[in-house]
């Protein structure tokens, strides 16, 4: 019965896959006020984008508007987003060999875990065109073994957006969302 009741559990540990708590690790900052009225635009894209980019982008615009910004043809300020996905089990790190900064740590994959992990970034800054002051930034990533990108835009965008119009800092203020999930 026992030997049982442990062979279940480790069936229903092995079939959850990511249906665990998922982290959303954020870092935002918002380093000078925002203008009065601020109208945004994104910048034209040359080579086109791909169907993700162009979800993101309406993602991000749908949480602008909500927020009280406006799209404008002339804008003050200016959108500039990056969106990734890559194999979670790779570290990247930028700089000088001697001050290295620690992009993304490696992620090792999780006890009785089915698939590899990939992680799902986006990255947005927001520029204030008169002077080229950045306003805003703000970024997201989230680990999944099974979810999209596509699944996790949502969640990315609000967290890369969440200090946006709120206090002014000197520092970025980093901090995890915890939810629960499938995507």
């Amino acid at each position: 019965m026992i030997r049982s009741l442990s062979l279940i559990y480790i069936a229903a540990l092995g079939l959850s896959g990511c249906a665990g708590p998922i982290q959303t690790r954020v870092k935002n900052h918002m380093a000078v006020a925002l203008p009065d009225q601020p109208g945004f635009a994104f910048p034209k894209s040359i080579d086109g984008e791909n169907p993700t980019q162009q979800l993101a982008k309406r993602l991000i615009a749908a949480a602008l508007i909500e927020k009280g910004f406006r799209p404008n043809d002339n804008p003050r300020l200016l959108v500039e987003t990056a969106l990734a996905e890559r194999p979670a089990d790779i570290a990247i790190a930028a700089g000088e060999t001697d001050q290295r900064n620690q992009v993304a740590t490696a992620k090792t994959r999780e006890l009785l875990q089915s698939c590899k992990d990939k992680e799902h970034r986006l990255t947005i800054g927001i520029f204030d065109i008169t002077d080229g002051t950045q306003v805003y930034s703000g970024s997201a990533a989230e680990y999944h073994c099974k979810g999209t990108l596509q699944q996790s835009l949502p969640h990315l965008v609000d967290g890369a957006l969440a200090e946006l119009g709120k206090r002014v800092t000197d520092q970025a203020r980093i901090e995890t969302h915890i939810r629960v999930g499938t995507d």
